[in-house]
C-alpha cells in the first residue's frame, strides 16, 4: 500500500538526516572521514522472481552507508608526536583484542613511554636497537632514559692553509743590497785592522732563506760588497740557528742545544747531518782594498743569533708564535669535556708546517707509567703539501733539523682516566690554497645527555635528540594499507577494523610502494565539507517533508473509501 512506500521514504530521509548530521558532527575529527548514504529501489516480485512489467515501486532502502576516504587537509601543530599520512595509508593500533587503523594521528606518550592514541591504544612500528631499525612489528616505544657518555676514538681535521702566509720570518728573495733594508734581516759589525795600521768596518747582512731558521750571510768591508778585482769579500755562507725554545739534543752528547743556539754555519745549507755534527766554521773575510788585503773572521761563538728577528716559542695564547690554530671540544671516558687545540706553525718555504696540539692549553701530561713529561703529539710532527696545495702527507721531523719520516697523527693522553689511550687525527682533505685559513672538525666523543625531543621524518623514522646534541634513531611507525577500504568497518575514535570485505591489513613503512609519507607535526583534518553537508541537510528535510505530505495524502484517500456508504 502507499503507507508503506511514504514510510519507507521518510525512514530513508530519517536514515540521510542522521548521515549528514554526523557528518557535520565530525567536521572537526581529526582523521573522520565522512559518510555517504546510498539507497535502493523496492519492487515486489512473483513467486517465480520475475516483476511485472507493469509494477509499481514498493519504496525505498538503505542499501549501505559507506565512508568516502579522501584525504582530508594537513592542519600543522606545535606537537612533534602529532602525525599526519600523506598519501595511501593508515597507523597500525594494538587495542588489546585486535589491530585497528587509523588516521587520526594526535598521539601521546603513556607512564610507560609508549606512543598511544587518547584511547590508550598502542601505536605500532619497528622499534631500532643501536640505530638498527627492526623487523618485527611492536608497540612502539621512546625510552626516556639518558644516554652514557662516549670517549673520543677518532678526529678528521679537513684544514685550508692559506698558502699566501710567510715563515717568520719571511724569505727574502730580493737580490741583497747593503743600501736596501728589505734585502736582510739584521746586521752586526766588526772592526778589523790591516797591514798598513788601519782600521775598517766589516759588516754582515743576515738574509732569511728558504730553510727554517736558516739566513745566507752576506759581507761588506766599509760599505763596499766586492773587493778591488770584483770577488765578494765573503763566498756564499749559510747559518742555522735552534728554535726560541730549544730542548732538542741534536749532537746527541746529553745536553740539550739551548733557544737560538747557532746549530751550523758553512758553505753550503745545512742537512740533518750538519746539524747532528754541529758542523761550524769560521766565517772569512778575504780581499784587497785600495790595494791593501784586508782579512778578518768571525768565530762561530761571536755570530750574532737571530732571537732579533726569529719566530717566538710557541705559546697557544700568543697568536704570534703560530701560523694558524683553532679549539675544538673532545671527551674522556666519564663525559668530560676538554677543549683541544692544534696550531700550524709554517717552517721555511717549502709547504711544511709543524703541528702542535694542546689539551686544555697544556702540551704536555704526566705520564701515570713512566712519570715523564709527555707531549699529546710526538715533537716535530709536520704536514706538508704539494705544489697543487693537496695534502702530501704527515711526518716526524723538520728540515734541516731532521730527515722526516712518515708517520701517522695518533694523539696521546687526551682521556686523563686513560692516558695510554691512542686517537687517531685524520686530515685527509686539507689543503693549502690562496684562501683564508679554515678547518672543519668531526670527533665521535660525547657527555652524557637526557632526553630533550622527539621528531619524525619523511620515511615515519622516529628520532630522538638528547641534551648533548646526540641524536638516536628510535624506530619506525608501520602503515597499513587495504585491498578494500570500503569493506572496512567503523569501530569509533576515527578507527577501523578490518573486515572479509576489506581483506586483511598489508603493512608495511612509509615512502615505500604504495605507502604514503609521514608528516610530523601535523594532523589530518576531516574530510567534512560543511557546504556540500548543509545543502544535504536541505535535501534530506525536503525528502522528509515530500514522503510525510504522501503519507498525508493516502490516508485522506482511504478515508474518502471508509467513508463511503
Amino acid at each position: 500500500m502507499g503507507f508503506n512506500t511514504a514510510l519507507s521514504g521518510i525512514k530513508a530521509s530519517a536514515d540521510y538526516l542522521s548521515v549528514t548530521g554526523n557528518n557535520i558532527a565530525n567536521a572537526d575529527t581529526t582523521g573522520f572521514k565522512k559518510s555517504r548514504i546510498e539507497f535502493d529501489d523496492l519492487y515486489n516480485t512473483s513467486v517465480l522472481g520475475a516483476g511485472s512489467g507493469n509494477s509499481i515501486g514498493s519504496g525505498v532502502s538503505v542499501s549501505k552507508v559507506s565512508q568516502e576516504f579522501a584525504p582530508g587537509n594537513l592542519s600543522y601543530t606545535d606537537n612533534n608526536l602529532d602525525l599526519a599520512v600523506d598519501g595511501t595509508g593508515f597507523f597500525v593500533l594494538d587495542a588489546g583484542v585486535a589491530q585497528s587503523y587509523t588516521r587520526a594521528g594526535n598521539f601521546k606518550l603513556d607512564e610507560n613511554g609508549f606512543l598511544v592514541t587518547n584511547t590508550g591504544s598502542n601505536v605500532q612500528g619497528y622499534n631500532a636497537v643501536d640505530d638498527v631499525i627492526g623487523g618485527n612489528l611492536e608497540n612502539l616505544k621512546i625510552p626516556t632514559d639518558r644516554i652514557a657518555p662516549e670517549a673520543t676514538s677518532a678526529m678528521e681535521l679537513k684544514v685550508n692553509l692559506n698558502s699566501e702566509s710567510k715563515d717568520v720570518p719571511p724569505h727574502i728573495s730580493a737580490d741583497f743590497d747593503p743600501m736596501n733594508p728589505d734585502s736582510y734581516n739584521y746586521t752586526q759589525t766588526q772592526g778589523v785592522v790591516d797591514a798598513n795600521g788601519q782600521t775598517h768596518v766589516v759588516t754582515y747582512y743576515y738574509s732569511k732563506s728558504e730553510l727554517p731558521n736558516t739566513y745566507k750571510v752576506n759581507a761588506t768591508v766599509d760599505g763596499n760588497m766586492t773587493d778591488d778585482a770584483g770577488v765578494p769579500f765573503l763566498a756564499e755562507t749559510f747559518a742555522t740557528f735552534n728554535t726560541a725554545e730549544g730542548g732538542v739534543d741534536y749532537n746527541g752528547d746529553g745536553t740539550p742545544e739551548q733557544p737560538n743556539q747557532l746549530l751550523y754555519i758553512g758553505a753550503t745549507e745545512p742537512g740533518a747531518g750538519d746539524i747532528a755534527a754541529l758542523t761550524q766554521n769560521p766565517v772569512t773575510v778575504n780581499g784587497t782594498l785600495g790595494g791593501v788585503a784586508i782579512t778578518a773572521t768571525l768565530a762561530p761563538g761571536d755570530v750574532r743569533n737571530s732571537s732579533s728577528v726569529a719566530r717566538e716559542a710557541f705559546d697557544p695564547l700568543s697568536v704570534e708564535s703560530y701560523t694558524y690554530g683553532n679549539t675544538r671540544t673532545v671527551y674522556d671516558s666519564l663525559g668530560g669535556a676538554h677543549t683541544m687545540g692544534y696550531y700550524f706553525i709554517k717552517q721555511g718555504e717549502n709547504n711544511n708546517y709543524e703541528l702542535r696540539v694542546t689539551l686544555d692549553g697544556e702540551e704536555s701530561y704526566t705520564d701515570p707509567l713512566t712519570g715523564n713529561d709527555t707531549r699529546f703529539l710526538k715533537e716535530n710532527t709536520t704536514v706538508s703539501f704539494d705544489a697543487a696545495g693537496n695534502l702530501m702527507g704527515t711526518y716526524r721531523g723538520i728540515a734541516p733539523y731532521d730527515i722526516a719520516q712518515p708517520v701517522a697523527l695518533e694523539i696521546t693522553g687526551l682521556d686523563p682516566s686513560n692516558r695510554g689511550k691512542v686517537v687517531e687525527l685524520d686530515m685527509v682533505g686539507s689543503t693549502q690554497f690562496a684562501l683564508e685559513n679554515t678547518d672543519t672538525f668531526e670527533q665521535d666523543g660525547f657527555s652524557a645527555g637526557e632526553l630533550q625531543g622527539v621528531s619524525f621524518d619523511d620515511d615515519g623514522m622516529l628520532t630522538a635528540t638528547y641534551t648533548n646534541q646526540q641524536t638516536a634513531t628510535l624506530g619506525q611507525v608501520a602503515l597499513a594499507t587495504f585491498d578494500s577500504t570500503d569493506g572496512l568497518v567503523p569501530n569509533g575514535h576515527s578507527a577501523w577494523l578490518a573486515s572479509k570485505g576489506s581483506g586483511p591489513a598489508d603493512i608495511g613503512r612509509p615512502n615505500s610502494g604504495t605507502l604514503g609519507r609521514i608528516q610530523g607535526g601535523a594532523l589530518e583534518e576531516s574530510n567534512v565539507d560543511l557546504t556540500s553537508e548543509l545543502v544535504a541537510l536541505i535535501e534530506a528535510q525536503r525528502n522528509y517533508q515530500a514522503n510525510s505530505k504522501t503519507l498525508e495524502t493516502e490516508n485522506t484517500v482511504t478515508q474518502t473509501i471508509i467513508n463511503l456508504r
